[in-house]
């Protein structure tokens, strides 16, 4: 236990005990999602990848989330983004079972130079927020997985209203249009695979509008990664 567990005590998001935001018998409760899902239909597909009908030029190639977002892993969400104690990001990805991790060893994967790429925040809510959960999300799978995060490839030009305010799927798609573009100085190679990083998935209207913007500066691979959906 170090100094600031003596000043913050954690408690368990699911039951209350003392110790660790998720506590060993809560962490039995979580399984992995049962089924990953083509980003752009929905429906259950091989390695979450897109389905040959569904996929275009510019879309996410595929999809991996690890949990259902609800329980105690929509409480650690909510905990990290809203009451900003990103510390339980660690706690989270430590209940990813190795079997759901796999697919980064599958060969679209290894005959890519691929890189994490946290989805960002606009600049007025970075600065407020203090930190971006997407950007902790990807530096604590990085660690773990041995692949490097770049911060500096995406950038939110444009402010929008949060999308957990919007209900409907064509007002999250709307609201996402033309959101982000690439870092001037940053060369994207035609040869890249990026992994974009995002919390949750929802409608997938953030993940799309990043990855329609990867590649039409000349990314070929694309795939989102999300804690839960």
């Amino acid at each position: 236990m170090n100094f600031l567990d003596l000043l913050f005590p954690k408690r368990c998001l699911g039951c209350g005990k003392w110790g660790r935001y998720i506590c060993p018998s809560c962490r039995k409760t979580i399984h992995p999602i049962p089924y990953l899902k083509c980003p752009v239909c929905e429906k259950p597909a091989i390695d979450g990848m897109t389905h040959p009908k569904c996929k275009t030029k510019y879309s996410l190639d595929g999809l991996t989330s690890f949990f259902r977002y609800d329980g105690i892993i929509k409480k650690a969400i909510k905990q990290i983004k809203y009451r900003y104690t990103y510390d339980v990001a660690h706690e989270l990805i430590q209940c990813i079972p190795p079997s759901s991790l796999e697919f980064f060893h599958k060969s679209y994967f290894v005959n890519l130079n691929s890189e994490f790429v946290p989805i960002p925040l606009h600049k007025s809510r970075f600065n407020f927020r203090g930190f971006n959960q997407a950007e902790i999300i990807a530096q604590i799978l990085g660690k773990r997985l041995n692949i490097p995060v770049y911060t500096t490839i995406l950038m939110r030009t444009k402010k929008t209203v949060p999308q957990v305010e919007m209900k409907d799927k064509d007002k999250r798609l709307t609201n996402m249009k033309d959101v982000f573009s690439i870092h001037t100085s940053y060369l994207l190679p035609l040869t890249s695979g990026i992994l974009l990083v995002d919390d949750v998935f929802t409608t997938g209207a953030t993940l799309r509008s990043a990855a329609s913007v990867l590649k039409h500066n000349g990314v070929k691979f694309v795939w989102g990664i999300t804690i839960a959906q």
